[in-house]
């Protein structure tokens, strides 16, 4: 049952693509981290690792909005 101006579908694609970015976040934080030990650069390959996966979050974002507005 979905609620407002979104379908079922709509509400399924937002929190996959949610997911995604969190992912991509985690995924960044924690190979930085394990480079960092390895390294022992502790923090800047974490903070690297964070931006990377910030900036792959909001890539989907960007891709998901290219495709939404092909659609209309």
């Amino acid at each position: 049952m979905a609620s407002g101006p979104f379908s079922a579908k709509d509400h399924v694609e937002i929190t996959t693509l949610g997911l995604e970015i969190a992912v991509a976040e985690i995924a960044g934080a924690y190979g930085g981290y394990l480079l960092d030990k390895k390294f022992g650069t502790l923090p800047w390959c974490l903070i690297a690792g964070v931006f990377l996966g910030f900036l792959l979050g909001f890539y989907r974002i960007w891709q998901e909005a290219k495709k939404a507005s092909k659609k209309k």
